[in-house]
């Protein structure tokens, strides 16, 4: 596969445009930033299950449309684990030292991506348009998975604003947990990041940011809530010992979602595109030294 380098005197990247357009690595000041498998990855199965998904990971931050979540297999366009999209070829249409513009064409959607960075910063803009001719169901989430070098200190999560939250099994499912305000999930150590951290996943709503501190960087990831209202959070500090982690896996996930859940199509509602309707988003992530250190 041929990576994009995206490179600044603090900040450089490299894009993987034949898998699912991901930024596979991120590297600041010298120091990785984002999750990468300890594993090589292997060619994606279409319409695969999260075992075949993961196995193809290269690690790192990519759209999941148009599912996010288990597989989908029913109606016109069925979809594998994480949307046929996380794992196809997308197409590089504009790129320079800063900036990569990115196309996925296929089901009758198409999706522009660009990805700008400058020393401090990650901007991702994107879009998802329906060229069928019947409304569709869809679901779209950034999946941003912290990882490397940023894991090595306990990290502190601090949504912005009266963030609400609630747990999720490990698989993505609500399994009945209602929405309670952050602060009530202290008891449980939510907040902390670190070695004794057990693998986990939850969601916020009402939150458009979140700052993760660590002993050496601050990192601030914001969002438009109208288009993505939800936050999943998943934690994975070594702690799973079954294949394919196998006890050797760090990760944090910070993943903005249309979705209020990881079950995908079959689950809860989703976003519905209107005949032509198009619908755009934009992440966004700021990453600096910690003052003094």
């Amino acid at each position: 596969m041929t990576s994009h380098a995206l490179v600044t005197k603090k900040l450089s990247l490299s894009v993987l445009p034949e898998n699912g357009a991901a930024i596979t690595e991120g590297f600041f000041l010298g120091h990785s930033f984002l999750a990468k498998p300890p594993y090589p990855s292997i060619a994606p199965t279409p319409l695969g299950t999260e075992s075949d998904w993961v196995a193809a990971w290269n690690g790192g931050w990519q759209p999941l449309i148009p599912s996010a979540g288990g597989e989908y297999l029913q109606g016109r366009h069925p979809q594998g684990f994480h949307g046929n999209a996380s794992q196809a070829r997308w197409r590089v249409t504009g790129a320079n030292s800063h900036s990569l513009s990115l196309n996925w064409a296929d089901e009758n959607l198409e999706s522009e991506r660009v990805i700008n960075i400058s020393d401090h910063e990650i901007n991702v803009e994107c879009s998802l348009v329906n060229l069928d001719n019947l409304p569709r169901p869809v679901i779209v989430t950034e999946h941003l998975i912290l990882g490397s070098d940023f894991l090595n200190s306990e990290i502190t999560l601090e949504p912005v604003g009266k963030a609400q939250f609630r747990e999720l099994a490990y698989d993505g499912s609500a399994n009945g947990a209602e929405f309670a305000p952050w602060q009530s999930f202290a008891q449980d150590d939510w907040p902390k990041v670190n070695r004794n951290t057990p693998a986990r996943m939850g969601v916020f709503s009402d939150t458009s940011c979140i700052k993760l501190c660590n002993d050496f960087y601050e990192i601030e990831i914001s969002w438009d809530e109208s288009k993505l209202p939800y936050l999943w959070i998943w934690e994975e500090m070594g702690q799973t010992i079954e294949h394919p982690w196998n006890g050797k896996f760090w990760a944090l996930g910070i993943e903005p979602s249309t979705a209020a859940d990881g079950v995908g199509l079959s689950g809860g509602p989703a976003l519905t595109l209107e005949v032509n309707e198009k619908f755009d988003w934009s992440v966004n992530l700021q990453i600096h030294e910690r003052t003094g250190k």
